[in-house]
């Protein structure tokens, strides 16, 4: 992944803003923040003020001489006013206000992951509309969205981009010590819903959007009515750890005359992926394994409603509009999205959203950063009995 990002950053020719005034030649971009050159043979000093126009805040000052160049480092979209002052002379000789209506603008999504590409895509057409400008977007699924968004070119990561005004990146950014990168996030991204830190880093207004995919149904193959689960996640914190829980849940939708069926990448009947279900679940209908997306989503769009996880199989589910129960307390109920019935553990009392505290160690599968290897192990989700499971079926059967 960082390979790629480095790549695709080294193949940017980053187009200039050129003003004369006198003798001198302002170089400006706004690519992975905003950085000005000032080129011209006669000497000079100059004050380079960074303007926030929307609250007058001075973002980065600082001096420089001609045949040099400043950056401000901030790599969210800020509404920027440069102001170039000549020291000697005590005068303003260059201003520029960001204005990025018919100029080409690159937003690039740096996670591979489901749910963060589905959360993330709206705000990137929401930023093309604000600005009326030559949006161009590359993400690892660009074939989920370009039929529906005509207006935007998409790329593949790494292709070779040319005459930019701005960029942007969307994601989750920690500096090595695990704090977060503020450069390149404005705010604390672990305090408000995943979709709220695309809004957040392209400073458009932040309402809950779901994408317009271009997945087709074709119909339902299974003949009966059905729900769909998709128990698996990638990390065991992510689970549902109610002790046999999945079977319980199971068979009363059995009894309420509902197939259910299986539709995880983690293959039933794999004894390690079975042990943290409790067992091998029965009494469903197995779609376990390699299908592809667009099979899932057909299954969805058929289903007569979905139960999951914090995964990107419930982002999935949702952004078809479909109806989704997502059960969690890893992550605090305003983590995910608000059009569902959301699952959270009982007793606040209890350890719960460590996702929203900490970063997550993706290659510790047992990551669990208080309760580790105590009894109070993921206690978060096995206070989450199957009685509440089945309160929100019998719900979200009559909504």
């Amino acid at each position: 992944m960082k390979e790629v990002l480095i790549q695709e950053y080294n193949n940017l020719k980053k187009t200039n803003i050129k003003s004369k005034t006198g003798d001198y030649v302002f170089k400006l971009n706004f690519i992975n923040g905003s950085t000005l050159e000032i080129l011209g043979e006669k000497e000079g000093n100059f004050n380079i003020q960074f303007i926030n126009q929307d609250n007058g805040k001075v973002i980065y000052e600082t001096t420089i001489t001609n045949n040099m160049w400043t950056k401000c480092t901030k790599r969210y979209f800020i509404n920027y006013l440069i102001k170039i002052k000549d020291v000697d002379s005590g005068k303003i000789i260059y201003e520029h206000s960001y204005n990025a209506k018919d100029k080409k603008v690159y937003i690039h999504f740096a996670s591979k992951a489901i749910g963060d590409t589905l959360a993330w895509f709206p705000y990137a057409e929401e930023f093309r509309k604000k600005h009326d400008c030559e949006l161009i977007v590359s993400t690892f699924y660009n074939e989920w969205f370009e039929e529906n968004y005509p207006n935007i070119t998409f790329i593949k990561p790494g292709t070779e981009v040319f005459n930019l005004y701005a960029m942007y990146e969307i994601g989750w950014h920690y500096n090595e010590d695990n704090t977060i990168n503020y450069e390149a996030n404005p705010s604390d991204f672990r305090k408000y819903s995943l979709q709220e830190c695309s809004a957040d880093v392209l400073g458009v207004d932040y309402n809950e959007l779901k994408p317009k995919l271009t997945f087709k149904n074709t119909g339902s193959a299974i003949e009966e009515k059905y729900v769909i689960i998709a128990p698996h996640g990638s990390a065991h914190a992510k689970y549902w750890n109610y002790p046999g829980g999945w079977q319980v849940i199971i068979d009363y939708l059995n009894n309420e005359g509902y197939k259910v069926v299986m539709i995880t990448k983690e293959p039933l009947g794999d004894e390690w992926h079975d042990s943290k279900l409790g067992g091998t679940l029965t009494g469903v209908i197995d779609k376990t394994g390699d299908y592809s997306l667009a099979e899932r989503a057909n299954d969805m769009m058929n289903a007569e409603f979905f139960i999951g996880i914090g995964s990107g199989l419930s982002w999935l589910n949702w952004a078809l509009n479909k109806k989704t129960i997502l059960i969690s307390g890893f992550s605090a109920p305003f983590s995910e999205f608000e059009d569902c019935e959301r699952i959270f553990t009982p007793d606040l009392n209890i350890c719960n959203s460590c996702y929203n505290k900490e970063k997550l160690d993706p290659s510790d599968w047992e990551w669990c950063p208080k309760n580790k290897n105590t009894d109070k192990q993921f206690e978060c989700t096995k206070t989450i009995t199957p009685e509440l499971i089945i309160k929100s079926i019998e719900r979200i059967k009559l909504s």
